[in-house]
């Protein structure tokens, strides 16, 4: 059995010195914007709109509920889970398909990875 090795996680902190090294804007700037979006992203979610970045793909809210037969019989009780979806755009998802990974064994339990 394998597993993916993924590569770091990247902060806003890192992606705005990369905005700022490969454009005209500031890293505050950048770091500004990328701020703006989460939180202009975020009401836009929790006021039931989805949010296209053009090139990347489509956040939309949805929910798990629990069937009921008449609008009237739904309640918070019936709401079982909200969260966010996330759909690519086909070209971000072509793209992706390109990706080289590298994999690694997974360790078995119990059994020491050798140095």
């Amino acid at each position: 059995m394998a597993q993916m090795i993924k590569g770091q996680t990247i902060n806003f902190k890192k992606l705005a010195a990369m905005i700022e090294k490969s454009s005209t804007v500031s890293k505050g700037d950048a770091l500004n914007a990328l701020d703006a979006l989460v939180s202009s992203t975020t009401w836009m979610l929790q006021e039931g709109h989805s949010v296209k970045f053009d090139g990347l793909g489509t956040f939309y809210p949805k929910a798990k509920v629990k069937a009921v037969n008449t609008p009237e019989e739904v309640t918070a009780d019936t709401v079982l889970r909200v969260g966010v979806g996330f759909t690519p755009e086909t070209d971000f998802k072509e793209d992706m398909k390109g990706v080289s990974i590298s994999v690694e064994p997974l360790e078995e339990e119990g059994t020491p990875t050798p140095p």
